[in-house]
């Protein structure tokens, strides 16, 4: 099991679910001051939402913030499926701070492999 974990894990299919539990969606109108963990804020309202936030599921306390408005570069959409298992579209790919790379699919942080950058 532990090596097909860490064969997993180097091609980028790891996904956090069992250890640290999926991540839920929250709507809100404006961002609160304090994020929870294992939480996927969507900012907006009446379906709409312009920004999608969350802590770094690295562990390292950032906060991140997704873009969703059409017509900015990046933009990332939010999918639930009815569930309110959020999925992140593109990935999470941070160049800065931690360096963390991610997809966010049906609530789990599926990390992505290292690369030679």
């Amino acid at each position: 099991m532990l090596r097909l974990l860490s064969r997993l894990w180097t091609q980028g299919l790891a996904c956090l679910d069992a250890v640290r539990g999926r991540y839920t969606v929250i709507i809100v109108d404006d961002l609160p001051d304090e994020l929870k963990p294992r939480k996927l804020y969507a900012v907006g309202e009446d379906g709409h939402y312009w920004l999608a936030a969350l802590m770094c599921p690295c562990g390292c306390g950032d906060i991140i913030q997704l873009p969703m408005m059409a017509g900015q570069r990046p933009r990332w959409s939010l999918a639930g499926n009815g569930t309110r298992l959020p999925s992140l579209s593109p990935s999470v790919d941070r160049t800065v701070g931690c360096r963390s790379h991610f997809w966010m699919r049906h609530g789990k942080i599926c990390w992505c492999g290292p690369t030679n950058s």
